[in-house]
């Protein structure tokens, strides 16, 4: 029997409830022993890197927001300027360790022939000008706030899934609601509370884990903005370009497999959004920064700890022998959208998990 279930928006529904009591014991199983493994490479590599980290520049900070989900901030110049582009948070709600508070920020940059140039950039209303603050801040805000949008309907996605005995997507339900229980319950979450041991081990991260459900379903900052205006401000085969074509190429075969509707667009952020999100952020792994906005200056701890964290929590985390990747899923939807994204990048596509993984 089929059980008509809304997809919510919460990140916090993560109790390990008896329906999806073999979904934690996979997790424990297959995914988390990877993350213990991947700590010493981390930790190792993350030495190596203190030797080749460098300041950030206009083209890092540019080129992060471009290619993650920050590009579907961008909108060009409120002045009509040419050339000229904004990103601007108005209300937001993330909090960091040390009292700070993350209330705004505003960028303006411009684009042309000389390559690009940070304008302008505030936090609180206050001008930064220096560049690894402004790389920081962006980079806080991404993590958890932008890129945490793209958890928010996975777990009752997957709910939906196993309580409807859904086949087609049972590898979407993998994974997903225990990784968000040790991330906001587990001491050994990245994330700052009373309790958490993730310091110790040099991967914590500076946000407060209350203010990451709360700002989860803030959505002020995505008011008015649709990814069609960055595809027609950089091109379609800009990462806003992508993710829409993306979305369209998901919206076929959803409909060619008889998927439900109502499942799409949480479908989209579970799998296509978050990976691209993932792999769009680690390719600034040598930028030298604090994870912590507010520090003046990025010391040799904090470089390794900024390190440790990106190589073990933002790049891509996975089973070789159960990655859970489209294209090493021989099932027809998956190998379906897997074909479609191809034909839109394929390295896209090549990275593109059946859930959220890591």
């Amino acid at each position: 029997m089929t059980r008509t279930s809304e997809i919510l928006p919460r990140i916090d529904d993560c109790d390990c409830t008896p329906s999806v009591q073999h979904l934690f014991r996979r997790h424990y199983l297959l995914q988390s022993p990877m993350y213990y493994i991947r700590w010493l490479y981390a930790v190792l590599y993350s030495l190596y890197l203190l030797f080749v980290l460098r300041a950030p520049t206009d083209t890092d900070i540019v080129g992060y927001i471009e290619n993650t989900t920050m590009a579907m901030l961008i909108r060009p110049a409120t002045d009509g300027k040419s050339g000229e582009y904004e990103v601007t948070v108005y209300d937001c709600k993330l909090c960091a360790s040390g009292g700070h508070k993350l209330k705004n920020m505003s960028l303006r940059y411009k684009t042309g022939k000389n390559g690009v140039q940070v304008l302008r950039f505030t936090r609180n209303g206050v001008e930064v000008s220096d560049r690894s603050q402004i790389f920081s801040t962006i980079y806080f805000y991404h993590i958890h706030s932008m890129h945490t949008k793209s958890h928010l309907f996975s777990n009752s996605l997957v709910r939906h899934i196993v309580d409807n005995d859904v086949k087609a997507l049972q590898e979407s339900s993998y994974t997903s609601i225990p990784l968000h229980y040790v991330l906001l319950h587990s001491s050994l979450s990245v994330l700052e509370w009373d309790g958490n041991m993730s310091r110790y081990f040099r991967y914590g991260g500076a946000c407060i884990r209350e203010s990451v459900v709360e700002e989860s379903r803030n959505m002020s900052a995505m008011e008015g903005h649709q990814a069609v205006h960055s595809w027609k401000s950089h091109g379609k085969d800009s990462f806003a370009g992508k993710l829409l074509r993306s979305r369209l190429a998901l919206q076929v075969v959803v409909e060619r497999h008889g998927i439900a509707p109502k499942l799409l667009d949480p479908l989209f952020n579970h799998t296509i959004v978050h990976s691209v999100d993932h792999h769009g952020s680690s390719e600034w792994s040598r930028v030298r920064f604090s994870l912590h906005p507010w520090d003046k200056d990025c010391s040799t701890y904090q470089a390794f700890n900024t390190s440790v964290f990106r190589v073990l929590i933002t790049q891509p985390n996975l089973n070789p022998l159960a990655p859970n990747t489209l294209r090493s899923i021989n099932k027809p939807f998956y190998q379906d959208l897997y074909r479609e994204l191809k034909n839109i990048d394929p390295q896209m596509a090549g990275v593109v998990t059946a859930s959220v993984m890591y």
